[in-house]
């Protein structure tokens, strides 16, 4: 398995003739955390669902721990005692807050981030379940023998987001260079990853629901 001191011993090796305007520490938070953040961004993976229960009446749910955004890719669900309804995203400021805060709880028909940790569904539910796919946070590397979820398939992603973050500092013009097989590694892993979903089998809906 790819480590984190596999990918710190590439990026140096990279940047061996650099002036370094940046420091050991530095590499290790781009590599560890950074890069593999923008890389989830960008593939949506690691993926998975959360279910979190509504009372009658209630608008806004707090993000999982794990949380970094919306799988835009899958559909949120409403799950009331009998049905699953598809959950559709809509612009806060295209509902309105009166019209949210007004509204008489019904099965939401539409969800918006209220802010960065927190879910908001209109109407307000009546008593249900909503099931909110989204992509997950990236496990931190740590450690020099630390792995993740993208660290074996996604390393030479993290190399080259590293070494153009250092070359940006360094305003060396190699950014671009750097930048584009950065994106090249990308776009290999999103087709590596497309359509991977960890989807609770519970999650049926019903048989008008289309998934995208």
């Amino acid at each position: 398995m790819i480590n984190r001191k596999n990918i710190f011993d590439r990026v140096v090796t990279l940047l061996k003739n650099e002036t370094k305007f940046f420091t050991s520490s530095e590499l290790h938070t781009w590599i560890g955390v950074d890069s593999f953040r923008e890389i989830a961004e960008r593939v949506h993976y690691p993926k998975s669902n959360y279910s979190c229960p509504l009372a009658s009446g209630v608008w806004t749910v707090s993000v999982s721990s794990d949380f970094l955004k919306i799988d835009e890719t899958k559909d949120l669900t409403f799950k009331d005692s009998t049905m699953v309804h598809k959950v559709t995203h809509k612009n806060q400021k295209k509902i309105g807050r009166d019209q949210i805060l007004s509204a008489t709880p019904s099965t939401p028909t539409n969800y918006f981030m209220e802010n960065e940790s927190t879910i908001g569904v209109y109407p307000p539910s009546t008593s249900g379940t909503l099931v909110v796919p989204y992509v997950k946070e990236p496990t931190s590397l740590s450690s020099d023998t630390d792995t993740n979820q993208l660290s074996q398939k996604g390393y030479m992603a993290s190399v080259y987001w590293t070494v153009a973050q250092c070359m940006l500092k360094d305003n060396d013009s190699r950014f671009q260079l750097y930048q584009g097989l950065y994106d090249r590694e990308v776009q290999k892993l999103e087709y590596s990853y497309d359509g991977m979903f960890e989807e609770e089998s519970s999650v049926s809906p019903n048989s008008d629901y289309v998934r995208r």
